[in-house]
């Protein structure tokens, strides 16, 4: 059975260049290793978000990938096809590599996904429901460590400037935050750092600094 070093944060906080240098890292200890990213939409909840986006009613910016606003009347159910829609996909890229002995890195994981539904549907509600708890389990089933990834709002704005999650990132990373708290997860803070010196704060809080 491998293992999985899941990293998750908002988005411009570094976990991708810090996820690729832990793989290079672990690869270069002789190590096979994976790099999987998941967050959302995938699948049939990518398929119907492109056909609501060309329906008026669902035009807007709460998803500024799709450019759509699920209505409230309909979150229950999104949220159902969102989770329906990314379990093959967490299996595929954590459940599968790890049974056949490989270290999966994760530059985003499922928890990721979840701040995901969170922040396009303006319903901090999802964390607790059915769907909530359940990508939560599967995060601690799934992943051997996670790393919470972060950086302050001015630093995420300033790196993400211009991109089209720019609008979100204020709220991306309260949502984190609290989730992090919530979770007790270990983080590193990217903010005014070097890459060099987050990703050897990385290896040190994942417990890899030390690895042959």
């Amino acid at each position: 059975m491998g293992a999985a070093l899941c990293l998750f944060g908002a988005d411009g906080s570094g976990k991708t260049s810090i996820a690729r240098r832990v793989a290079a890292y672990l690869r270069g200890r002789g190590l096979r290793v994976s790099v999987a990213w998941v967050r959302g939409s995938h699948t049939l909840a990518s398929l119907l978000a492109r056909m609501l986006s060309r329906a008026s009613a669902f035009r807007g910016a709460c998803n500024p990938y799709y450019r759509i606003c699920i209505p409230p009347a309909m979150r229950r159910l999104w949220v159902f096809i969102e989770f329906a829609s990314v379990l093959p996909v967490v299996l595929a890229r954590f459940a599968a590599p790890r049974l056949l002995g490989r270290v999966v890195v994760a530059e985003r994981c499922p928890l990721d996904f979840l701040v995901w539904l969170v922040v396009t549907l303006r319903d901090t509600s999802v964390v607790g429901s059915f769907y909530g708890r359940s990508t939560i389990s599967l995060s601690r089933l799934l992943c051997s460590r996670i790393l919470y990834v972060r950086a302050g709002v001015e630093a995420l704005l300033s790196r993400r400037r211009g991109s089209g999650e720019e609008q979100l990132i204020p709220l991306e990373l309260r949502v984190y935050d609290r989730l992090a708290e919530a979770l007790g997860a270990p983080r590193i803070d990217t903010t005014g750092r070097s890459v060099d010196e987050s990703f050897s704060e990385a290896l040190e809080v994942l417990g890899l600094s030390g690895e042959q």
